[in-house]
């Protein structure tokens, strides 16, 4: 009996090929990396488009203003006026946040979002802001407006998106 060794070959090469893929795919795959949520995506787009704003010079040439003064566990308020309105924009956070480093250069550490409702009286649901319900949006009654920080520098033990960071001193 002849044997063609070409489709031999295949042959082989089928079997051995489903035999790796078979092992190689596993419902229990612990080594795996879990999928990014869409709002850790949202927010690594974010980290990605607000870098510039790690040089201070950037934000105040583009007419930001220091609103606050040092809030602790917060830092510099750092304001775009043309930007505070009623509308969520990812890609533009009315607010960049810094913090003073042992030097006294302010350090970026977080961005924040401030919206202003149709009625500041009855502000209503806070804005529809990243996917999914991980964001914790909260309206300042002080100054009319939903807001929401963002800890897209400094580490947060308390979550990417709380209100205070207790990384950052009183």
């Amino acid at each position: 009996m002849k044997v063609n060794t070409n489709v031999l070959k295949l042959f082989f090469l089928a079997i051995s090929l489903s035999i790796v893929l078979s092992s190689c795919s596993s419902d229990d795959d612990s080594s795996s990396t879990p999928a990014l949520e869409a709002w850790e995506i949202q927010v690594n787009q974010l980290r990605t488009i607000t870098s510039q704003y790690a040089d201070i010079t950037v934000a105040t040439d583009e007419g930001r203003i220091d609103v606050s003064g040092y809030v602790p566990n917060m830092g510099h308020h750092y304001l775009n006026p043309a930007l505070t309105d009623g509308t969520f924009d990812i890609d533009n956070p009315e607010i960049i946040l810094y913090v003073p480093d042992e030097n006294g250069v302010m350090q970026m550490v977080a961005v924040e979002y401030s919206i202003v409702p149709e009625d500041p009286e009855n502000p209503g649901n806070p804005p529809e802001g990243f996917e999914g319900d991980e964001d914790e949006w909260h309206f300042n009654e002080m100054v009319g407006m939903w807001q929401l920080h963002v800890w897209t520098v400094l580490e947060n033990p308390d979550g990417v998106f709380a209100p205070f960071n207790p990384a950052i001193g009183d």
